[in-house]
């Protein structure tokens, strides 16, 4: 801090003048002033006032500038600029639907700052960010994170498919057997559910210290509901595998198989090492692709859900094969689990047909 220097005839009258103060602001000033060119620092007369640091360096600067005109109070800036009920359409336009590539500005979201410029530019409205920050508070906006979404999927896609599953089903020929298939992965950390507990005591729930998972790959008969498992400790085409090799060897009485799956972009699924096996059974098992974001037409998910909320969620298994032996242990007692075919009907029109169960 730059030093003050007072001669004794102008310390005794700014003494005697800071005695008669009686505006507070003032008074307080002309503290900071005597003190300061007694030699005090900043930290001592900011704790003797009870000020803070900063209004002693600003006192200070400001009488070193402007002398005793320091110890006023600064005029009052003018009236704030309001804004006009078409700059209020323009901001919401802006922030709900537009970019700022699309005005020339090198930027991929707004800012408030963005936002004052813009307005100045367009409407010549000059606001600070803090003016616009206040506006679309007021206007029910909020700065938080956006929250990425897929691509909307195509209807006349997703149609056809449904629309070439339902086929499957009416033209079904005595001999083939129709499946859907999905994986699932049961992990040592469980999954957070609801509880009941008493008011006021959270129950804890205890977690390993490495999460340890597998990976249950099932498939399911579309018409007697019986299901099929194989578990690894990763999502491979290796799982998968195993999985058409336990298909393939249960229903040696089907001379097809017909598996509906739910992502065809599933690298798992679309291998070399699947389409050689695939190529290797003589068009034995067919693979049939849901639409993409589509999982409520896999029966599947049904069973899958039912695993979680029964075995997985706030499960306090210390081991992960304790775990594994649980699961297996919940489908092999509800099994056969019906197949809801319902939701790839009511995706197309029509009513739905009977589903028949191969011999």
């Amino acid at each position: 801090m730059e030093s003050i220097s007072l001669a004794e005839e102008e310390r005794k009258t700014l003494l005697r003048a800071m005695k008669r103060e009686t505006k507070p602001s003032r008074r307080l000033r002309m503290h900071i002033v005597l003190l300061a060119a007694d030699g005090h620092s900043p930290t001592q007369i900011a704790r003797t006032l009870y000020c803070s640091r900063t209004t002693v360096y600003a006192v200070v600067r400001r009488f070193l500038k402007e002398g005793e005109a320091a110890f006023s109070d600064r005029k009052k800036r003018g009236p704030r600029p309001k804004l006009s009920g078409e700059d209020h359409r323009r901001l919401e336009t802006w922030v709900e639907e537009a970019q700022p590539g699309r005005y020339g500005w090198v930027r991929s979201r707004w800012s408030c700052r963005l936002l004052a410029l813009q307005l100045f530019r367009e409407r010549r409205v000059a606001v600070s960010r803090e003016t616009i920050r206040r506006t679309l508070h007021r206007r029910g906006f909020v700065w938080r994170r956006v929250r990425p979404v897929p691509p909307p999927p195509d209807p006349e896609q997703k149609r056809q498919r449904l629309q070439a599953i339902r086929q499957l089903f009416q033209d079904l020929a005595r001999g083939e057997g129709f499946f859907f298939q999905d994986e699932t992965k049961v992990e040592l950390n469980p999954r957070v559910g609801f509880a009941w507990m008493r008011k006021g005591q959270q129950q804890e729930l205890p977690t390993p210290g490495t999460n340890r998972k597998l990976w249950i790959s099932g498939v399911l008969h579309g018409g007697t509901g019986r299901l099929h498992w194989v578990v690894g400790p990763h999502k491979s085409s290796e799982l998968f595998l195993q999985l058409l090799q336990e298909l393939r060897g249960r229903y040696r009485c089907y001379r097809c198989l017909h598996l509906v799956l739910d992502n065809d972009n599933d690298g798992s699924h679309r291998s070399r090492r699947v389409q050689e096996y695939l190529e290797g059974c003589g068009g034995r098992i067919r693979l049939h692709f849901l639409p993409a974001r589509c999982p409520e037409a896999n029966p599947m998910e049904g069973v899958w859900w039912g695993l979680h909320e029964a075995v997985t969620r706030n499960h306090r298994c210390a081991e992960l094969e304790e775990l594994r032996e649980w699961a297996e242990q919940y489908l092999s007692g509800r099994e056969p689990f019906p197949p809801r075919l319902g939701r790839v009907h009511r995706e197309v029109e029509g009513t739905p047909p009977e589903v028949p169960v191969s011999s």
